[in-house]
């Protein structure tokens, strides 16, 4: 029988150190747009990004099939569908519920990049003006263009964390 702190079945825990990870630059052709990935588990249907956004980038609208939580540490940015709701300034945590849809937009008066990590559950589903879907993210396809774009850019492939039996990623 296994023990609590047996790493053949349950990890300890598994450890990223998100300043040392490399950022994939104008990430899926989106100008300045930068993003890493810190965990893909396609298993669990769960992907963990730090993204930095330029001062004005507005992103098209989408829809999350599950729920994501959303944590600013720098800047500020908000959806263009809630006017009302104050915007995300560093140290705000935001939930969007499943099925929620929004258009996100950096502020245009940020002086430097925002910064903020968004975990997600299932899909998010891009849509074009009209509402038609024109792409669907989700752990998989995260992971997938993330290792790509570092790739194409020069970068090293990072350590990070993926699912299935939770372990490091080895892409070396």
């Amino acid at each position: 029988m296994p023990t609590v702190n047996d790493p053949q079945t349950i990890p300890f825990a598994l450890h990223v150190a998100t300043d040392d990870l490399p950022y994939a630059d104008d990430f899926l052709g989106y100008p300045g747009v930068r993003l890493k990935v810190l965990l893909a588990d396609v298993e669990s249907a769960c992907y963990v990004v730090r993204i930095r956004f330029a001062p004005g980038v507005q992103l098209p609208a989408h829809q999350h099939i599950g729920a994501v939580h959303a944590f600013t540490m720098s800047g500020e940015w908000s959806y263009l569908e809630y006017p009302d709701s104050p915007p995300n300034k560093a140290g705000s945590y935001l939930y969007e519920p499943p099925g929620s849809v929004h258009t996100l937009k950096v502020a245009d008066h940020n002086t430097e990049e925002t910064d903020a990590i968004f975990i997600s559950y299932g899909a998010m589903v891009i849509l074009d003006e009209e509402g038609n879907i024109i792409a669907v993210r989700d752990a998989a396809t995260e992971r997938a263009d993330y290792v790509a774009a570092l790739r194409e850019q020069g970068k090293p492939v990072p350590r990070f964390i993926e699912g299935g039996t939770a372990k490091y990623a080895d892409e070396s």
